[in-house]
Parts: C-alpha cells; structure tokens; sequence
C-alpha cells in the first residue's frame, strides 16, 4: 500500500478531531473544507484512478484533481442530505460517515491486473 492511501485514510479522522475547537477556529475551518473538498472524492477515484492507466502528466493529474473535487462534493451532499432527511444532522455524524466511507475507499484492495481493453484484445486472438 503507498502512503497516498494511508494518508486518506486517517484524513477523515484528522477533520474529525477537528472539530474540537471551537466554532470558527481557523485549524478546525481549514482542516474541515480541505478533506470535504478533497479526500472522499480522492479515496472514490483511487480504484479507477486515470492517471495509473497512463504515465502521469500534467493533463493526467488535472483529470483526477477535478473528479476528486466533483466526487467529494457529491459525496458530501448526499451524505449531508441522507442525515437531514433522516432529521439526525449534525456536522460531526456527516463527517464520521465520510470518514469511515473515506477509509474504507482508500484502504480497499486494488487489482493489479490489464485494463479491461487488454483483456478483451487478448481474447480476440
């Protein structure tokens, strides 16, 4: 496992303990908006990741900088949604849930085999 996938999955824990501060601290703001913003998505691209299928580049690491932001707050919205639905929101409950799905992401196994397209061109012949 690389210490990318270690790092994301104690981010959620970090944001966490982040929100001992008081309201408005400035190390509870930035830690909170940085793994809102980042880390779930970053975790959710991790298995599919494009930049692993080719070599990494600037176009590469640009495509998975935009899915990890998209996917992040998408995660969030729909975590943040199911809490107010359920009337049981609380800032604390949305991120222990995108914690614990931000670790289980990351910490996934990952395959190591071709990419489908090679599988598939290699059963042709």
């Amino acid at each position: 496992m690389t210490w990318l996938r270690w790092v994301l999955a104690a981010s959620g824990w970090v944001a966490l303990a982040a929100t001992v501060p008081p309201a408005g601290a400035p190390l509870r703001v930035v830690v909170t908006a940085v793994f809102l913003l980042v880390c779930p998505g970053l975790a959710a691209v991790g298995p599919v990741r494009p930049a692993a299928r080719r070599g990494v580049g600037r176009v590469e690491i640009l495509e998975v900088a935009v899915l990890s932001v998209v996917l992040s707050l998408s995660l969030s919205v729909l975590v943040a949604e199911a809490f107010f639905l359920s009337g049981t929101f609380t800032a604390r409950r949305a991120l222990l849930a995108l914690a614990v799905l931000t670790t289980v992401l990351s910490l996934m196994p990952r395959s190591r085999g071709k990419p489908s397209g090679s599988r598939r061109a290699a059963a042709e012949s």
